[in-house]
């Protein structure tokens, strides 16, 4: 387990910047990917593709799923 530097190590939150990589909903992944919603919706609940359930709603990062389509494309 790693340990968290002292707080005074650490910038203040105000000189903080925190980036988020946009999060893409099933409809523009599904589209990308050539599938339907349905497909996609089954493969996240699976494992089978890099996704995160936010409530009733699927999300993916766009990197994460273009990491997985090379290393389909490679196998």
């Amino acid at each position: 387990m790693m340990k968290k530097p002292p707080i005074s190590a650490q910038a203040p939150a105000s000189d903080r910047v925190i980036e988020f990589e946009p999060l893409y909903d099933s409809r523009e992944i599904a589209a990308q990917c050539g599938v339907s919603e349905k497909s996609l919706h089954r493969w996240a609940r699976m494992g089978l593709i890099p996704a995160v359930k936010m409530g009733r709603l699927w999300r993916f990062r766009k990197s994460a799923i273009d990491e997985w389509i090379s290393s389909r494309m490679a196998s």
